[in-house]
């Protein structure tokens, strides 16, 4: 009987201590424990045992059994859950709690529950006021709104503002795409993820890289940059900034732009580009080049806009358009625009149309080249063909630009073999200007100059020397030795040496 009674006072007295200690300023509170103990030899602090339930300003806790401090801290063992009044919850298997620093530490299969989210983890610092829980030892996080989940070695989640904050080895997967990333917030609230670090999304048919970012799954759009790329099933885009959106399959590129074809061997590059994945359509514009990579020997094609889509065999359609330029070892040629088809290695060039090839200068209304083997092949020229070549001029010595080989018509087919004019065909008032040479003792000589005229002129040629002639349809021919030829060149109608527009290199095609 004195020692019932003897309990029964040691508990009130403990129970008066906590109800002063309240009064005092403290913020735990004891709601409800089935039991109370006090036992400084084993601990000095109050045991709680059975359904102990302690508050701080709004947030509960709840255990199996807890040690209360005198200090305010405590310690709580076994089917621990932390209730705030937003509603969110966490659980684990223990739990310290440090008033100074307002702050849990969770150990022991660690639960945190927040409307749709779910984080796992094996240790969580929980700050009580702030509601912001953090974890050093790798976490994850479920979403079943999103089906999103998430891992991490590290990460920061304030229930507030409801914003998750990751940092090592961050993997987020999706049913729809997987990302991998050093660094990353997610917005709940908004479903807005931010990336500030290198970071990889594969998606079943695009592929994206950038080094900083967001991404809004909500409209499905994204904005990338730092060394920013997007590749779907043939392209890929690169530039300083990137914007992208998957439900409409549409990506636009920034500064620094290139635009690859994986299925083909070129390039476009420029300040501005965007692509449609409906039906793969590739526009730059801004200094915009295409190269096209020829074994050896590559094609810069340079115009104010380039315009890039498949054909039905998912061969490229290239249209440049407004002061096109070109260059390449063998061929230059510049004009208004160009249709460039990679299936036939057609090229078309539109309005005001020049090409040159080793000494010879093609002009007409349209000219449609074809390329073989990596290098001119033909010449179709339609509408005032026109043919020109310095007549005392090689591959590799300028001439001094007096005379000039001259062929003239309405259409015209000229054939090259290396680059060099192996024939020219001309349909419908041909007219012809051309200085024989004699080079039977060395280097070669003019003999004179032979005119003609007629309706059709089959010309071909040897080592860039006339071979053969054929005039058809009232021909008229006059040959001039070189004293009777006299000293003024012989120039055609409508003749133009346009040799200051030529692109002498890569870069100037850049020039106008």
């Amino acid at each position: 009987m004195q020692h019932c009674c003897y309990t029964i006072l040691v508990i009130l007295l403990l129970q008066t201590q906590l109800v002063c200690a309240q009064g005092s300023g403290r913020r735990v509170k004891l709601i409800h424990t089935d039991e109370l103990r006090f036992d400084k030899a084993l601990v000095d602090a109050q045991r709680l045992l059975g359904n102990v339930h302690l508050e701080l300003e709004g947030t509960s806790f709840y255990c199996d059994s807890a040690y209360l401090y005198s200090n305010d801290d405590f310690d709580a063992f076994s089917n621990i859950r932390i209730l705030e009044a937003s509603g969110s919850t966490v659980n684990s298997d223990f739990l310290h709690f440090d008033k100074v620093r307002n702050t849990a530490v969770l150990t022991g299969n660690v639960v945190l529950r927040d409307r749709d989210m779910t984080l796992t983890c094996s240790e969580l610092t929980y700050l009580v006021k702030e509601e912001i829980a953090r974890y050093v030892t790798g976490g994850r996080i479920v979403s079943s709104t999103n089906k999103n989940t998430l891992t991490s070695r590290n990460g920061t989640y304030n229930g507030k503002t409801e914003v998750f904050n990751f940092k090592r080895d961050v993997v987020l997967i999706n049913p729809s795409y997987k990302v991998r990333t050093d660094t990353m917030q997610y917005r709940s609230v908004s479903e807005v993820t931010t990336f500030l670090g290198p970071t990889s999304i594969d998606g079943d048919s695009v592929s994206i890289y950038c080094e900083n970012g967001y991404y809004d799954s909500r409209k499905d759009e994204s904005r990338f940059g730092k060394n920013a790329w997007v590749r779907d099933r043939t392209t890929i885009l690169n530039g300083d900034s990137l914007y992208y959106n998957g439900k409409l399959g549409f990506g636009e590129v920034f500064r620094n732009v290139q635009i690859r074809d994986t299925t083909q061997t070129f390039e476009i590059w420029g300040d501005y580009g965007k692509h449609l994945e409906s039906n793969e359509l590739s526009f730059v514009t801004g200094h915009a080049l295409l190269l096209e990579v020829m074994d050896s020997d590559t094609l810069f094609m340079h115009a104010d806009t380039l315009k890039s889509l498949p054909d039905e065999q998912h061969n490229q359609i290239v249209y440049a358009y407004h002061g096109v330029r070109i260059f390449k070892n063998d061929l230059q040629g510049v004009c208004d625009s160009v249709v460039y088809l990679q299936s036939d290695n057609l090229l078309w060039m539109y309005r005001s149309p020049i090409v040159w090839s080793a000494q010879n200068q093609v002009t007409g209304d349209t000219l449609k080249l074809g390329l073989s083997n990596q290098a001119l092949d033909k010449a179709w020229v339609m509408g005032n063909a026109f043919i020109v070549s310095d007549a005392e001029a090689n591959d590799s010595i300028q001439g001094p630009e007096i005379r000039f080989n001259q062929i003239k018509g309405k259409m015209a087919t000229a054939s090259f073999v290396n680059s060099e004019l192996e024939s020219v065909w001309v349909d419908g008032n041909g007219e012809l200007v051309y200085y024989p040479t004699d080079d039977k003792e060395g280097a070669p000589k003019p003999m004179g100059t032979n005119q003609g005229e007629c309706s059709s002129i089959l010309i071909r040629f040897n080592g860039g020397e006339l071979s053969s002639l054929r005039m058809d349809g009232q021909p008229k021919s006059v040959f001039k030795s070189n004293r009777f030829a006299g000293t003024e060149p012989l120039l055609l109608r409508d003749f133009k040496w346009l040799r200051d527009q030529r692109p002498r290199s890569r870069y100037d095609i850049f020039l106008k």
